[in-house]
């Protein structure tokens, strides 16, 4: 079974405005939250807020508090931008002393490749939190379409696109498609149509 895109419109139509907000809000927020250590006066890229330990504690929540829908849509959007905004600082102008993570309120750093590691994989592990944390591959389309909106809005500001963008779509198609089967069938259908056109040609 392919997506059904009438069904698609039905369910969007039907989910919860409140859930939407929440999700746009805490996605924002996710964005910002990062740069929150030039606030805190400690050093940028730290790993109090460079690292997912803000997810856990959403999620800690969402688990003690009977799974109320408010956290399950916060941490989607939260986690989702987070993950974003890992797999921008993912591709520096260059690894120097400002791209790599640092320890809070000291100067141990983890060094280049170390710090190349852990971002990559938080980047990673945000994306599969906020894919897990949905309920329908509906979830996940808006969840995507969010995403890829602002890599293509921070082309200007980021200076990149095609590398981010690979990077997230890989992972987000990836893991979505292991979750839900509506998506990995509509992949493979999109690839054998795509591989029976090419066959035309030769």
């Amino acid at each position: 079974m392919i997506i059904d895109f009438t069904k698609v419109i039905e369910v969007f139509e039907s989910m919860s405005f409140i859930g939407l907000i929440l999700i746009w809000m805490s996605f924002l927020i996710g964005l910002k939250f990062p740069d929150w250590d030039f606030k805190l006066k400690i050093k940028h890229r730290n790993i109090l807020t460079h690292s997912p330990i803000m997810l856990w504690i959403m999620i800690y929540f969402y688990n003690t508090q009977k799974d109320v829908e408010v956290f399950r849509f916060s941490i989607m959007g939260f986690a989702l931008a987070l993950g974003l905004h890992m797999i921008f600082d993912f591709f520096p102008k260059g690894w120097s002393r400002g791209a790599l993570i640092y320890f809070p309120y000291c100067r141990i750093c983890l060094g280049v490749k170390g710090s190349k590691g852990f971002i990559f994989l938080t980047g990673i592990y945000c994306i599969f939190l906020s894919i897990k944390y949905s309920q329908t591959y509906i979830e996940v389309l808006i969840l995507t379409l969010l995403g890829v909106y602002t890599i293509v809005k921070n082309i200007k500001k980021e200076e990149k696109f095609f590398r981010p963008f690979t990077f997230f779509a890989g992972v987000c198609v990836f893991l979505s498609a292991v979750k839900y089967d509506e998506i990995s069938n509509s992949i493979t259908f999109i690839v054998h149509l795509i591989f029976e056109k090419v066959k035309i040609l030769f």
